[in-house]
């Protein structure tokens, strides 16, 4: 009995046996894309975390409707990247978050901008693309005066607007607003533009999903959850962001892409 205890204490001591894992993604550049090096920089911090556990990992991408779909019925191993929604958590374990999202203000970096409160915009000229959500707090804000907004049909328009000094600041999400700077601008102009990390309103968390059907999922989890910690704490997490943001992981060539990045 002594010895069986001591082989059970021994075994659960044990690190889990690596595995290949199936993950399914969608199309969302510059976050993640069968088009980008590494396939993006959200999906080369999931693969990366996998690794660091001890797994390896295979993309496959589908529309996104189709990849949640999958991920709930356990057709795959998991899923990414995924917001809070209750229909989801009803599904799924949920992972520590790997990326997020929202709306910050962009500016010269010529133009030192630091901002905390809706009343530090007061006398800006705000840039806005027609259609996009700000948020009630700041439109309402705007109609009341304290700042100045002008609405153009176009992220560009209001990028070229903002390099030109004809707006102050312009709010767009971070990863998006750099994909965009690099394919309108040249490096040297792209470089001129910087961004204020307060968000207009709280960023959107993105997860790594794994099945509630699945048994393997709670260690699953774990050891990705771990592997994610210890790639943000050896400050690759922050490089790999710095780098998509230079425009390192944009569009790459068919040729490049058949060596399986």
């Amino acid at each position: 009995m002594v010895l069986a205890g001591l082989l059970s204490f021994f075994l659960s001591a044990l690190p889990a046996k690596a595995e290949t894992l199936t993950i399914a993604t969608g199309d969302w550049p510059p976050y993640i894309s069968p088009q980008l090096k590494h396939y993006g920089v959200t999906a080369r911090i999931v693969r990366e975390a996998f690794e660091t556990a001890g797994d390896e990992v295979v993309f496959q991408f589908f529309p996104w409707k189709r990849t949640i779909l999958m991920s709930e019925q356990g057709l795959v191993d998991g899923s990414f990247a995924w917001s809070h929604k209750p229909e989801r958590e009803a599904h799924h374990l949920y992972s520590n978050a790997i990326g997020e999202y929202g709306y910050v203000f962009f500016h010269l970096k010529s133009k030192p901008f630091e901002w905390q409160k809706l009343k530090d915009l007061r006398g800006l000229t705000i840039g806005g693309t027609n259609s996009y959500n700000y948020g009630a707090e700041f439109v309402t804000a705007a109609e009341r005066g304290e700042f100045k907004i002008e609405w153009v049909h176009s992220d560009e328009l209001n990028w070229r607007k903002l390099l030109a000094g004809r707006i102050d600041i312009f709010p767009s999400d971070v990863e998006a607003g750099y994909a965009q700077l690099r394919d309108i601008f040249p490096s040297e102009k792209a470089n001129k533009i910087t961004h204020n990390p307060h968000p207009l309103k709280p960023l959107t968390t993105m997860h790594m999903l794994f099945s509630k059907l699945k048994p393997e999922s709670p260690e699953r989890l774990k050891r990705f959850n771990r592997g994610l910690k210890q790639l943000k704490d050896s400050g690759k997490y922050t490089q790999y962001l710095k780098e998509s943001r230079e425009g390192l992981y944009r569009l790459v060539s068919e040729e490049v892409l058949e060596e399986g990045l």
